[in-house]
Protein backbone atom coordinates (compact mmCIF):
# COMPACT_ATOMS: atom_id res chain seq x y z
CA UNK A 1 0.00 0.00 0.00
CA UNK A 2 1.17 3.66 -0.83
CA UNK A 3 2.09 5.98 1.84
CA UNK A 4 0.02 8.76 2.76
CA UNK A 5 1.84 11.46 1.62
CA UNK A 6 2.51 10.11 -2.04
CA UNK A 7 -0.81 9.25 -2.99
CA UNK A 8 -2.97 10.98 -0.87
CA UNK A 9 -6.73 10.84 -0.89
CA UNK A 10 -9.66 12.79 -3.13
CA UNK A 11 -12.54 14.51 -1.36
CA UNK A 12 -15.77 16.06 -2.94
CA UNK A 13 -18.28 17.57 -0.94
CA UNK A 14 -21.22 18.30 -3.14
CA UNK A 15 -24.40 19.83 -2.36
CA UNK A 16 -27.63 20.49 -5.49
CA UNK A 17 -26.02 22.99 -6.03
CA UNK A 18 -22.70 21.34 -7.23
CA UNK A 19 -19.18 20.79 -5.83
CA UNK A 20 -18.60 23.11 -2.79
CA UNK A 21 -15.33 21.37 -1.72
CA UNK A 22 -12.61 19.92 -4.10
CA UNK A 23 -9.36 18.70 -2.85
CA UNK A 24 -6.46 16.51 -4.12
CA UNK A 25 -3.95 15.38 -1.44
CA UNK A 26 -6.30 15.11 1.77
CA UNK A 27 -4.65 13.32 4.59
CA UNK A 28 -7.47 12.98 6.62
CA UNK A 29 -11.53 13.43 7.04
CA UNK A 30 -13.23 13.38 10.00
CA UNK A 31 -17.00 13.48 9.97
CA UNK A 32 -20.04 12.39 11.99
CA UNK A 33 -22.27 9.65 11.21
CA UNK A 34 -25.82 9.72 13.35
CA UNK A 35 -23.95 6.76 15.22
CA UNK A 36 -21.13 8.79 15.83
CA UNK A 37 -17.58 10.46 15.19
CA UNK A 38 -15.17 8.78 12.68
CA UNK A 39 -11.85 9.69 10.31
CA UNK A 40 -10.97 8.59 7.13
CA UNK A 41 -7.67 7.82 6.42
CA UNK A 42 -5.31 6.70 2.92
CA UNK A 43 -6.54 2.75 2.70
CA UNK A 44 -10.01 3.08 4.13
CA UNK A 45 -12.49 0.56 3.32
CA UNK A 46 -15.25 0.80 1.54
CA UNK A 47 -17.94 2.83 3.78
CA UNK A 48 -21.38 4.61 3.00
CA UNK A 49 -22.86 6.62 6.72
CA UNK A 50 -25.26 8.65 7.13
CA UNK A 51 -24.33 12.12 8.30
CA UNK A 52 -25.52 14.13 11.10
CA UNK A 53 -25.74 18.46 11.45
CA UNK A 54 -21.96 18.32 12.08
CA UNK A 55 -18.86 20.30 10.72
CA UNK A 56 -16.56 17.90 8.25
CA UNK A 57 -13.02 18.14 9.25
CA UNK A 58 -10.36 17.80 6.36
CA UNK A 59 -6.93 17.90 6.75
CA UNK A 60 -4.20 19.11 3.80
CA UNK A 61 -0.77 20.04 4.03
CA UNK A 62 -0.98 19.36 8.23
CA UNK A 63 -4.08 22.44 7.93
CA UNK A 64 -7.81 21.78 9.14
CA UNK A 65 -10.48 23.29 7.34
CA UNK A 66 -13.79 22.76 8.58
CA UNK A 67 -17.04 22.52 6.56
CA UNK A 68 -20.82 22.82 7.65
CA UNK A 69 -22.28 19.90 6.72
CA UNK A 70 -26.09 20.13 7.42
CA UNK A 71 -26.92 16.19 6.84
CA UNK A 72 -26.20 14.09 4.07
CA UNK A 73 -23.83 11.26 3.17
CA UNK A 74 -20.42 10.05 2.91
CA UNK A 75 -19.08 7.30 0.66
CA UNK A 76 -15.75 6.16 0.70
CA UNK A 77 -14.10 4.29 -2.02
CA UNK A 78 -10.67 3.65 -3.65
CA UNK A 79 -9.05 6.55 -1.94
CA UNK A 80 -11.94 9.15 -2.40
CA UNK A 81 -14.32 10.62 -0.45
CA UNK A 82 -18.08 11.67 -1.89
CA UNK A 83 -19.81 13.62 0.67
CA UNK A 84 -23.27 14.53 -0.75
CA UNK A 85 -25.70 16.80 1.61
CA UNK A 86 -28.78 19.29 0.82
CA UNK A 87 -26.84 22.05 2.15
CA UNK A 88 -23.31 22.63 2.45
CA UNK A 89 -21.36 26.03 3.65
CA UNK A 90 -17.94 27.25 3.59
CA UNK A 91 -16.67 29.15 6.92
CA UNK A 92 -15.85 32.14 4.91
CA UNK A 93 -19.19 32.42 3.55
CA UNK A 94 -21.49 32.20 6.62
CA UNK A 95 -22.83 35.63 7.60
CA UNK A 96 -21.94 35.53 11.51
CA UNK A 97 -24.26 37.88 12.89
CA UNK A 98 -26.56 36.14 11.55
CA UNK A 99 -26.16 33.05 12.58
CA UNK A 100 -26.08 34.77 16.35
CA UNK A 101 -29.45 36.20 15.49
CA UNK A 102 -30.76 32.69 14.42
CA UNK A 103 -28.94 31.06 17.47
CA UNK A 104 -30.95 33.74 19.48
CA UNK A 105 -34.06 33.99 18.41
CA UNK A 106 -34.09 29.59 18.43
CA UNK A 107 -32.91 29.86 22.08
CA UNK A 108 -35.80 32.45 22.79
CA UNK A 109 -38.18 30.17 21.10
CA UNK A 110 -37.37 26.83 22.87
CA UNK A 111 -37.40 28.87 26.23
CA UNK A 112 -40.71 30.39 25.95
CA UNK A 113 -42.30 26.93 26.32
CA UNK A 114 -45.48 28.32 24.13
CA UNK A 115 -47.86 25.48 22.83
CA UNK A 116 -47.59 27.45 19.29
CA UNK A 117 -44.32 26.99 19.23
CA UNK A 118 -43.22 24.25 16.84
CA UNK A 119 -40.02 22.99 19.22
CA UNK A 120 -38.54 20.39 16.80
CA UNK A 121 -38.55 23.60 13.86
CA UNK A 122 -36.96 25.37 17.12
CA UNK A 123 -34.38 23.19 17.61
CA UNK A 124 -33.00 22.21 14.40
CA UNK A 125 -32.93 26.29 13.55
CA UNK A 126 -30.57 26.39 17.21
CA UNK A 127 -28.36 23.29 15.31
CA UNK A 128 -28.34 24.81 12.48
CA UNK A 129 -26.87 28.29 13.94
CA UNK A 130 -24.55 26.46 16.33
CA UNK A 131 -22.70 24.63 13.57
CA UNK A 132 -22.40 27.80 11.66
CA UNK A 133 -21.00 29.64 14.63
CA UNK A 134 -18.65 26.29 15.93
CA UNK A 135 -17.25 26.17 11.60
CA UNK A 136 -16.41 30.01 11.79
CA UNK A 137 -15.19 29.55 15.37
CA UNK A 138 -17.41 32.35 16.66
CA UNK A 139 -19.38 29.63 19.27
Amino acid sequence: MADTLTSPMHVEIMSPDGAVYTADGVEMVVARAIDGEFAVMKGHLPLVAALTIAPVRVKKDGKEKQIAVFNGFLEINDDRVNIVSPQVEMAEDIDVARAQAAKKRAEERLASKSADIDTDRAQLALNRALLRLRVTKSL
